[in-house]
């Protein structure tokens, strides 16, 4: 027993060492962004020597500060932002270094989340990639204030993305309460597509994207996406696709499930026509749609809260962190208690 937790602590040693090598090299590339008012603060991740791109919160034009590792502050603005995905490009005055970019992306592959939680910087969190497909991936970082536009680095340093928002996946870290929710996992906007979006922003101030207007959800076996809904007035209700349509193909290219034919249609603009293969009644179908711009605004409620710090106090951090920890401990009470039941019922019925 002795021996493994020598080992066991010169194991955890090495880790916290690398973690701090990381952290080291990636902080340049990341910095606090503050309203005018001094009273909100988000993060930034630099993208270029005069460019920072976080995730909503500040309207185009306003006036911003730029806090860097060292606490120094230079002046910016916001010069525009997707109304879609919330993704904001600010200007600043300071000149950064700029990170190595990585568009490789491998499943299984560890990466490292550095930003703003609470008003402080450091790393927020590590997971791995399970997705690396589409435009966005989810790691399994619990989201607190201000995480917004934190960078994803791997372990080498090289920039892979930023934080876009968070997904509520079910599981015993669901729906905690307290200041910040272990359930709300980090979408991660993938750098490639973030990069196409700072393009668009700097060329019109703002991004267009072409909507179609259907829900719908993967069919089995990677065969294409089934329609669920039509939403009324949009170009897929005037087009003459229905409700239990397969949709199999757009242009041509085969779509295996719903992220891949967003990752399609967000690379269409309005006024677009799109020709769409469809399976209904065992006919093959094609149908043409021209598409509308998308109006819809953000989804607000998909991003973490913004850190208002003038209403998050050192002790209420504190205080929130404690309750946290005593619901998880709660939820893997419950989870070891279940596990045992499972264990007698098994032995009882002799599987």
């Amino acid at each position: 027993m002795t021996i493994l937790l020598i080992l066991m602590s010169t194991y955890l040693s090495e880790v916290d060492k690398e973690v701090r090598r990381l952290e080291d090299k990636v902080s340049p590339y990341v910095v606090s962004v503050h309203t005018h008012k001094g009273d909100i603060s988000m993060t930034g991740t630099v993208i270029d020597a005069h460019s920072v791109v976080t995730v909503c919160f500040v309207r185009e034009g306003e006036p911003l500060q730029i806090e860097d590792k060292y606490g120094n502050l230079s002046r910016a603005k916001s010069r525009g932002r997707d109304p879609v995905t919330g993704i904001t490009l600010i200007e600043t005055e300071e000149t950064f270094n700029t990170p190595i970019i990585s568009e490789n992306l491998e499943k299984g592959q560890l990466c490292y989340a550095y930003g703003n939680s609470f008003g402080k910087m450091g790393i927020i969190g590590m997971g791995f990639i399970q997705s690396p497909e589409g435009i966005s991936f989810n790691l399994s970082i619990p989201l607190s204030p201000g995480n917004n536009g934190a960078g994803i680095f791997d372990v080498n340093g090289r920039l892979l993305g930023i934080i876009g928002g968070r997904v509520s996946s079910p599981g015993f870290l669901y729906n905690l309460g307290g200041i910040t929710n272990p359930g709300n996992f980090a979408e991660v906007i993938k750098v490639e597509y973030m990069l196409n979006t700072i393009g668009q922003i700097r060329e019109m101030g703002t991004v267009k994207r072409g909507w179609l207007g259907i829900v719908g959800r993967n069919a089995p076996g990677g065969m294409g996406i089934i329609v669920d809904e039509i939403i009324i007035g949009s170009p897929a209700k005037t087009s003459g696709i229905q409700k239990h349509d397969l949709i199999i193909a757009l242009n041509g290219n085969n779509i295996s499930d719903f992220e891949r034919f967003k990752e399609m249609l967000l690379s269409q603009s309005p006024g677009d026509t799109v020709r769409i293969t469809i399976i209904r009644r065992k006919s093959r179908l094609e149908i043409l749609v021209q598409l509308e711009e998308r109006k819809s605004g953000i989804d607000w409620e998909r991003l973490a809260p913004d850190f208002r710090i003038e209403k998050i106090t050192p002790k209420q951090f504190e205080e929130g962190r404690e309750i946290v920890r005593e619901e998880i401990m709660k939820q893997l009470l419950r989870l070891s208690e279940e596990i045992e039941s499972l264990k007698k019922q098994i032995e009882e019925k002799d599987y």
